[in-house]
Protein backbone atom coordinates (compact mmCIF):
# COMPACT_ATOMS: atom_id res chain seq x y z
CA UNK A 1 0.00 0.00 0.00
CA UNK A 2 1.44 3.12 -1.10
CA UNK A 3 1.17 4.92 2.05
CA UNK A 4 3.64 8.21 2.31
CA UNK A 5 4.09 11.88 3.13
CA UNK A 6 2.73 12.91 -0.16
CA UNK A 7 -0.83 11.70 1.32
CA UNK A 8 -2.86 14.78 2.69
CA UNK A 9 -1.89 16.16 5.75
CA UNK A 10 -5.48 15.00 7.39
CA UNK A 11 -5.45 11.34 6.07
CA UNK A 12 -5.72 8.83 9.02
CA UNK A 13 -3.00 6.40 7.50
CA UNK A 14 -0.26 9.18 6.62
CA UNK A 15 1.57 8.47 9.82
CA UNK A 16 -0.27 5.20 10.88
CA UNK A 17 -0.65 2.65 7.92
CA UNK A 18 -3.35 -0.14 8.65
CA UNK A 19 -1.70 -2.83 11.12
CA UNK A 20 -2.54 -6.10 9.55
CA UNK A 21 -1.88 -8.10 12.25
CA UNK A 22 -4.12 -6.61 14.29
CA UNK A 23 -6.92 -6.41 11.57
CA UNK A 24 -6.15 -10.12 11.04
CA UNK A 25 -6.67 -10.78 14.32
CA UNK A 26 -10.19 -8.86 14.57
CA UNK A 27 -11.37 -10.13 10.51
CA UNK A 28 -11.54 -13.88 9.77
CA UNK A 29 -12.65 -12.68 6.11
CA UNK A 30 -9.01 -10.40 5.98
CA UNK A 31 -7.15 -13.00 8.05
CA UNK A 32 -7.03 -15.22 5.21
CA UNK A 33 -5.24 -12.87 2.63
CA UNK A 34 -2.55 -11.71 5.43
CA UNK A 35 0.96 -13.95 5.16
CA UNK A 36 3.37 -13.72 8.42
CA UNK A 37 6.93 -13.75 7.41
CA UNK A 38 9.55 -15.26 9.75
CA UNK A 39 10.16 -12.11 11.50
CA UNK A 40 6.73 -12.10 12.49
CA UNK A 41 5.94 -8.69 9.69
CA UNK A 42 2.22 -9.19 8.73
CA UNK A 43 1.85 -8.34 4.49
CA UNK A 44 -0.41 -8.51 2.16
CA UNK A 45 -0.55 -9.79 -1.62
CA UNK A 46 -1.64 -6.33 -3.42
CA UNK A 47 -1.66 -7.90 -6.85
CA UNK A 48 -4.91 -10.02 -6.01
CA UNK A 49 -7.91 -8.82 -5.95
CA UNK A 50 -9.49 -10.31 -3.40
CA UNK A 51 -6.80 -10.09 -0.84
CA UNK A 52 -7.08 -6.32 -1.67
CA UNK A 53 -10.98 -6.17 -1.79
CA UNK A 54 -10.62 -7.88 1.50
CA UNK A 55 -8.45 -5.36 2.99
CA UNK A 56 -11.19 -2.41 1.31
CA UNK A 57 -14.05 -4.15 3.07
CA UNK A 58 -11.83 -4.49 6.19
CA UNK A 59 -10.63 -0.93 6.35
CA UNK A 60 -14.25 0.72 5.69
CA UNK A 61 -15.57 -1.59 8.56
CA UNK A 62 -13.32 -1.09 11.47
CA UNK A 63 -12.40 2.60 10.81
CA UNK A 64 -15.54 3.76 9.41
CA UNK A 65 -18.24 1.76 10.38
CA UNK A 66 -19.24 0.87 7.31
CA UNK A 67 -20.37 -2.49 6.26
CA UNK A 68 -19.98 -3.23 2.25
CA UNK A 69 -19.58 -6.07 -0.24
CA UNK A 70 -17.80 -5.05 -3.25
CA UNK A 71 -17.95 -7.88 -6.32
CA UNK A 72 -14.75 -8.78 -7.93
CA UNK A 73 -15.68 -7.66 -11.14
CA UNK A 74 -15.81 -4.16 -10.22
CA UNK A 75 -12.85 -1.37 -9.22
CA UNK A 76 -11.44 -2.03 -5.94
CA UNK A 77 -10.55 1.33 -4.47
CA UNK A 78 -7.53 1.94 -1.97
CA UNK A 79 -9.41 3.26 1.15
CA UNK A 80 -6.05 5.79 1.77
CA UNK A 81 -6.36 6.90 -1.58
CA UNK A 82 -9.98 7.68 -1.52
CA UNK A 83 -10.14 9.45 2.04
CA UNK A 84 -7.46 11.89 0.20
CA UNK A 85 -9.59 12.62 -2.49
CA UNK A 86 -12.56 13.46 0.33
CA UNK A 87 -10.14 15.51 2.36
CA UNK A 88 -9.41 17.79 -0.99
CA UNK A 89 -13.01 18.46 -1.48
CA UNK A 90 -13.04 19.46 2.27
CA UNK A 91 -10.42 21.93 1.20
CA UNK A 92 -12.35 22.90 -1.70
CA UNK A 93 -15.35 23.94 -0.26
CA UNK A 94 -14.04 25.39 3.12
CA UNK A 95 -15.84 22.98 5.34
CA UNK A 96 -12.34 22.43 7.27
CA UNK A 97 -12.35 26.51 8.14
CA UNK A 98 -16.44 27.20 6.84
CA UNK A 99 -19.60 26.90 8.27
CA UNK A 100 -20.37 23.27 8.74
CA UNK A 101 -23.73 24.17 8.26
CA UNK A 102 -24.01 25.81 5.22
CA UNK A 103 -25.50 24.23 2.10
CA UNK A 104 -22.81 22.59 -0.55
CA UNK A 105 -23.07 20.33 -3.38
CA UNK A 106 -21.48 17.91 -5.40
CA UNK A 107 -21.62 15.14 -7.44
CA UNK A 108 -20.18 11.74 -7.10
CA UNK A 109 -19.32 8.62 -8.21
CA UNK A 110 -18.56 5.47 -6.45
CA UNK A 111 -17.32 5.14 -3.49
CA UNK A 112 -16.61 8.63 -2.05
CA UNK A 113 -19.65 9.27 -0.48
CA UNK A 114 -19.57 6.91 1.91
CA UNK A 115 -16.46 8.11 3.30
CA UNK A 116 -17.77 11.94 2.68
CA UNK A 117 -20.54 10.69 5.17
CA UNK A 118 -18.57 9.53 7.53
CA UNK A 119 -15.33 12.01 7.64
CA UNK A 120 -17.00 15.12 7.06
CA UNK A 121 -20.57 14.53 8.35
CA UNK A 122 -22.20 16.01 4.89
CA UNK A 123 -23.80 14.38 1.99
CA UNK A 124 -22.08 14.98 -1.35
CA UNK A 125 -23.89 12.18 -3.38
CA UNK A 126 -25.70 11.90 -6.36
CA UNK A 127 -24.37 8.31 -7.31
CA UNK A 128 -24.72 7.02 -10.69
CA UNK A 129 -24.59 3.03 -11.64
CA UNK A 130 -22.89 2.22 -14.21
Amino acid sequence: MALNKSMHARNRYRDKPPDFAYLASRYPAFRQHVQTSLSGRASLNFKDPEAVRALTCTLLKEDFGLTIDIPLERLIPTVPLRLNYIHWVEDLIGHQDGDKQALRRGIDIGMYHMLGIRQLSVCLVLQFKS
